[in-house]
């Protein structure tokens, strides 16, 4: 059996009260009240489809108690009852959400019409709500697995780079960690640099990855302890290129393509693979440089033992403007560098 709609009447007299109450007893659920508090009594604790009010009574009138209706069950209907056809009170009541308006002395059918007129915008109305939830609710599952699938993103592409990490610390001893202590540094600088945090974020993407081109290398001129041949250096001075072709193809990494390809440019426009200079190399391939070479510095390689770092500092010195940014060197100047190899 399906349930019926329930309506409440609200009205001081008696007559009209139970008139109402026979019309509509036959197609509802119908309870009556007398006062505008009863009512409320009653909304405090059993939900109305349709409320009709009368709007004048004495203590607490229609108006007050349609607006405590809205209030407390805004999806209610609330039909007003006057004696008399009054514009400015129905648009009172229209504004405060009373749906329609009835005139006393009232008619069977115009009762009915206005009563399956609210009860059909009710209907409506709940149909809105349930489908908005269905959207709502599709909406958060949508919203879960685009999260999921960022989050997959973001584990297969850490796992990718820490593959390329170990990738080049396997093939030449002296890169083993020395790309983290690269980023560490060019971090710090950055910060100096004022650089946002998706800059930021780049940066350490690509000094992580600086040197991933020595994977095509041959390794015995990465480990070679004597000086290498102009036909060796050739080789050598191919890496950016190569680390640059490397993760092109890894979407995740692409806006940090330039900073590894032109971290060995110098400033003075000498280096390579392409000679940029000054402010046409990206400003991360400067950041990167000049940690690149702090770490370099200060650790013992294969052709010359660590500096001390006043020894360091002397350098940056000597070759700001030519190989380094000279701002740039200001600021490395300005922090601290460890009194030993990074760690």
């Amino acid at each position: 059996m399906t349930e019926q709609n329930r309506v409440l009447i609200v009205d001081d007299e008696l007559g009209p009260r139970e008139a109402l109450r026979m019309i509509l007893n036959d197609h509802y659920d119908v309870s009556t009240v007398s006062d505008g508090h009863q009512a409320l009594d009653r909304l405090s604790c059993t939900e109305f489809d349709l409320v009709i009010l009368d709007i004048r009574m004495p203590g607490m009138n229609g108006i007050d108690v349609l607006a405590e209706v809205k209030k407390k069950a805004p999806d209610t209907e609330v039909v007003m009852i006057t004696a008399y056809a009054s514009v400015d009170t129905a648009t009172i009541a229209l504004r405060h959400g009373a749906l329609d308006y009835l005139i006393k002395p009232f008619d069977r059918r115009s009762v009915l019409n206005v009563v399956e007129k609210g009860l059909s915008r009710r209907t409506s109305t709940r149909k809105m709500k349930s489908r908005l939830d269905e959207l709502l609710l599709a909406n958060k599952a949508l919203a879960d697995q685009i999260d999921c699938s960022i989050r997959n993103i973001q584990q297969h592409f850490l796992e990718t780079v820490n593959s390329l990490v170990a990738a080049i610390d396997s093939k030449d001893s002296y890169t083993k960690a020395h790309q983290k202590r690269v980023v560490r540094f060019a971090l710090a600088l950055a910060a100096e640099s004022r650089l946002s945090d998706r800059e930021m974020g780049l940066l350490e993407q690509a000094a992580l990855l600086h040197d991933i081109g020595k994977i095509g290398v041959p390794e015995q001129i990465l480990r070679k302890a004597a000086t290498l041949t102009v036909e060796e250096f050739e080789i050598v001075k191919q890496h950016p290129i190569i680390g640059a072709k490397i993760i092109t193809p890894v979407q995740a990494l692409r806006e940090a393509v330039p900073m590894v390809l032109h971290h060995h440019d110098r400033f003075d426009g000498t280096g390579y693979p392409d000679g940029l200079k000054g402010a046409a190399i990206p400003l991360g391939a400067r950041i990167i440089a000049i940690a690149d070479a702090v770490d370099a510095m200060l650790s013992n390689r294969p052709y010359a033992s660590a500096m001390t770092v006043d020894q360091v500092r002397n350098q940056l010195r000597l070759f700001a403007g030519t190989q380094f940014d000279p701002w740039l060197i200001d600021l490395a100047l300005k922090m601290d560098l460890p009194s030993q190899r990074l760690t």
